[in-house]
Formats: C-alpha cells, structure tokens, sequence
C-alpha cells in the first residue's frame, strides 16, 4: 500500500466524524436517561461530542500525513518514539481546535460567553482530555496500520500472481521451443522417406504436422484450454509418430466424456507422451502401446494418467524427473498454476514401463 493516497476522501473522513459525535451523544443521552429521573436533554453536551469528533475529521489530513512519515521508520524504538510525538503534538492541536469550535459556538449563540472562567476550565481539563485524544488518536493510527497491512498484501498477492503467470507462460514457451527441433527433425525425415513410396501419406503427414504447428507457435493462444483441445493435438501429434514408427505403436484413449470439457494448462500431454514414446517404445523393436485415460474424481478433480508397456525403470522418481525436462516443466506448471491442489505421480518398474499420473482441479487457478 502507499500512505501516500489516504484511504477515504477528506469529505468522507468529516461526515464519519460527524456520525461518531452524534453516536456517542446518543450513548450518554441513553445512559443519562438510565441512571437520572425526569431528565432533560442538554444540546451543549451533543455539540461537545460532535465537536470533538469533527475536529479529528478537519484534521484528517494532517493526520494522514503525519502517520504516513512515522511508517517511514524501520527501527523499533524510533517507531515508538515518533507515535508518542505526533501523537501528542496532534492531540495538542486537537484541542485547541476542538475548545475553538465547542466555545466558540456557546459564546455566539449567547448560551455561554467566553470569560477568564472558560479558560481556566479548559486549562484544568487539559491534562484528562490529552490523555482522551492520545488514546483516539492511537485508535485511529491501529486503523491506518491495518489498511496498511491489507493493502500491502493485496498488492503483494497481485505481484505475486502476475510474476507466477509470467513464469507460467515463459515454461509454456520453453516448452514448445523444446518441442519443435527434434521433433520437426524426425517428422521432415519421415515425410522424405514416404514421399519416394506414398505420396498421399505424406501429404497427411504435412497436414498433420501444420496443424501441430499452428497449435505450438501461437503465441497468443491462453493457458488454459479445454482437455478436448489437448487431446486433437496429442492424436494429431501420435498419429504422426505411428506413421514413423510403422503402425508398430498402438494408442488407446480411455477419457470420459464430462472431463473433456475441463480445462488444462496447454500442452500438458505432450511432454508426457513424448517421455512415453522415447524411453518406453523407441528403443525396443517390438510393438508398443500407450493407453491416455481420463476422469473425474469426486468432482473435484481431473485425473489424467499417460500408461505405456515399455521396459521401465528401476530408478528413482527423482532421478527420472532430473532426466526428462519435459516431465520436470509439467510438475512445475501445475505447481505454478494450483500449488498443492494438483498432483503428480511417477511410477515405473522393469518390464512394465512408465506410469504419469496427474491430478488436475477442476476449477480454474486464479490467475
């Protein structure tokens, strides 16, 4: 927050000072009313509150300013100290206005003239007023800390948010960089070699991959889109890995209609799909399968898990995330975009390949 804008408007500030006069007159009307019998209403008294009140609101922003300089000091005591003394000095200074207003109206509408007597009135009961002003005008300074405080982290939360969405998006553009040389350079040598035997495939093939293309290098595409969204690009993007692969790999998508209308951070599959792909099919000279399944649970979340049957892995979690970067700029957008309301799971085991799990909430982050 910056003290330097007050919270409310001068204006603001003197009609809230005006409705706290007029309150606590009504509280010692009531409590008057209570302990005497026959009693009469006396409208200095009301002016008396109404006085006292409207002057913090004339004074408002002398105050502000003088609460915005004591927040310039870092050390404790220098703090305290600068409290004490403000608070004295304005306090001081309320009641000289205050005795102006309250008096000033007795003497011109002739209820009380201003005498020797009023003064020494006002001498003797300014050491009990002071104390009265210091403790509102420590009220008033527990206020301004407190919309300090808020306003401080709300803008700490903005900042926060945007820095996150800035990273967010430059991972996303990491990610299809990182996409586009080895893959382009599999898929041109493929389209080379069908192009001398199947020309028509080929064609497809570029098709396909234009699609692909059209999807990794817009810049100005959200996020976020819809799981159904990602699933033409994953099917565009294995469609074109089988025809390399020769048909030997096989794609089997198990996904529920409703969480298709989910949305997800863009590209999320892919690098899932890809680590499928390169260390549980690529290296093998069988056949290979990858099953993606979808579903949501407990309607909270969506469940995505990429399955293959390649020949796995005894390692650590650990150490397979610090191999794949791809699978490390996954775990690290969803914590990005919904901290510890996402999931993600990472399992293999000799001859029975990989298995990525993510849990997805199905309410958009805030950011």
């Amino acid at each position: 927050m910056n003290l330097r804008k007050p919270p409310i408007s001068w204006g603001i500030a003197i009609l809230i000072a005006i409705g706290l006069g007029l309150l606590w007159s009504l509280r010692d009307y009531l409590f008057l009313l209570y302990l005497r019998e026959n009693y009469q209403f006396e409208w200095p008294r009301l002016w008396l509150h109404v006085a006292n009140y409207s002057t913090w609101g004339i004074l408002f922003p002398l105050v502000h300013h003088w609460i915005r300089r004591t927040q310039e000091h870092q050390d404790r005591y220098r703090l305290i100290g600068s409290i004490l003394l403000i608070g004295f000095g304005l306090s001081v200074l309320h009641e000289l206005v205050s005795n102006i207003l309250f008096f000033g109206m007795l003497h011109f509408t002739g209820k009380e003239l201003i005498s020797a007597d009023t003064f020494r009135h006002i001498f003797r009961a300014l050491p009990a007023a002071l104390i009265s002003r210091m403790v509102e005008f420590g009220i008033i300074y527990t206020i301004y800390s407190a919309i300090n405080f808020q306003r401080k982290l709300r803008d700490q939360r903005i900042a926060m948010a945007e820095i996150q969405s800035q990273l967010s998006g430059a991972q996303l553009n990491a990610l299809r960089l990182q996409l586009q040389p080895h893959f382009l350079f599999n898929t041109l040598n493929t389209i080379s070699a069908l192009m001398e035997f199947d020309k028509k495939e080929a064609q497809r093939i570029v098709s396909r991959l234009g699609s692909l293309l059209r999807v990794v290098l817009d810049q100005e595409k959200s996020n976020l889109i819809s799981l159904r969204e990602e699933l033409e690009f994953i099917q565009n993007y294995l469609k074109i890995e089988q025809t390399r692969f020769q048909d030997r790999l096989e794609v089997e998508f198990d996904i529920e209609e409703q969480a298709q209308q989910v949305q997800v951070p863009s590209l999320i599959l892919q690098p899932l799909v890809e680590n499928a792909i390169k260390h549980g099919f690529a290296s093998q000279s069988g056949d290979g399968k990858i099953t993606i399944a979808g579903r949501i649970a407990d309607g909270q979340q969506l469940l995505l898990e990429v399955r293959d049957n390649g020949k796995g892995s005894t390692a650590e979690q650990s150490a397979l995330l610090k191999k794949g970067i791809g699978l490390q700029n996954v775990r690290e957008r969803l914590s990005l975009l919904y901290g510890e309301r996402a999931g993600f799971g990472l399992q293999s085991a000799p001859v029975e390949g990989f298995v990525v799990t993510l849990a997805i909430p199905t309410q958009k982050p805030t950011l």
